[in-house]
């Protein structure tokens, strides 16, 4: 599946980019960039799509996306409606050679370089290296000349002692295919606004312009999963977001995430977090 390429801008006279983004909802499509992308969700919710994975992502998540990893941040619907909730987000985008070819190859810089490998496959920050990164994140958003050099190695140095990372994607190796953009985006946009209800294979093979058959062998061949699976996936995403609000019954959150049985919903969910919901909203009790 062939993700749309972002060009990022930086401008003659910065030599990478770090902002806020007050509409990040906007670049809502499959995209990927030779930059390294570095985002501090600082209100706002919704699903990210990366590689070949999806993750709920929320409030105070610092995650990093390699060079060339495809993604899709796709914000909640009431971030993106005619009178939306405030979305915002801090970032930073930045090319691994930005600073000279030869800088990487220093003996001191060996720790980004495993830095910039583990984060092809995007990574979700540990709370515990996240503290000092927003910090560092944000006063390098105000820096100017060259401490945004400095700032922004001191933040790279602190995420690279993550030392055992939460990885999003499964694999880095993508093949692209111009064609299938529109594709991919309609299946992901189809799904997420229909998995709480029951979907019919037929209907989202329409959307991707396919019959049945073609559709299920398109989608495993592209993200080595069924199509099914992905649903389940995002459902069981969405029930861990209900279970941290804590609003309602677990059989109340079993059927506003899409399953149709309390059974099947505690098979999936344990199978996928390795334990039951009741212990999920146990475990997040305790944080």
């Amino acid at each position: 599946m062939r993700p749309q390429l972002l060009k990022i801008t930086s401008g003659p006279s910065i030599s990478f980019s770090a902002r806020k983004d007050e509409t990040p909802y906007l670049n809502n499509n499959w995209h990927y960039h030779p930059e390294i992308e570095l985002i501090h969700v600082m209100k706002g919710e919704g699903t990210l799509f990366a590689g070949d994975t999806s993750i709920r992502f929320k409030e105070g998540n610092l995650i990093l996306l390699g060079s060339q990893l495809p993604h899709y941040w796709r914000f909640d619907e009431i971030y993106t409606q005619k009178n939306p909730m405030t979305s915002l987000i801090e970032l930073t985008q930045f090319c691994e050679d930005f600073w000279g070819n030869e800088f990487l190859k220093l003996p001191e810089n060996k720790n980004l370089l495993r830095l910039f490998e583990r984060a092809k496959r995007g990574i979700v920050i540990s709370e515990k290296i996240a503290v000092k990164a927003k910090l560092l994140l944000s006063k390098l958003i105000k820096a100017t000349a060259s401490d945004r050099i400095a700032i922004l190695i001191n933040l790279l140095t602190t995420l690279s002692k993550e030392s055992n990372p939460n990885y999003i994607s499964n694999t880095h190796n993508f093949e692209f295919d111009s064609s299938e953009n529109d594709r991919i985006n309609a299946i992901y946009n189809y799904s997420l606004s229909h998995f709480k209800r029951k979907i019919y294979l037929k209907d989202v093979a329409a959307i991707a312009n396919l019959s049945t058959n073609s559709f299920c062998r398109y989608f495993k061949s592209r993200t080595k999963k069924s199509y099914s699976v992905f649903i389940i996936e995002l459902r069981v995403g969405y029930a861990c977001k209900l279970l941290a609000e804590k609003n309602l019954s677990i059989k109340e959150i079993c059927f506003n995430s899409g399953f149709n049985t309390f059974t099947n919903f505690n098979k999936q969910f344990k199978f996928l977090k390795g334990m039951q919901p009741n212990e999920y909203r146990k475990r997040m009790d305790l944080e």
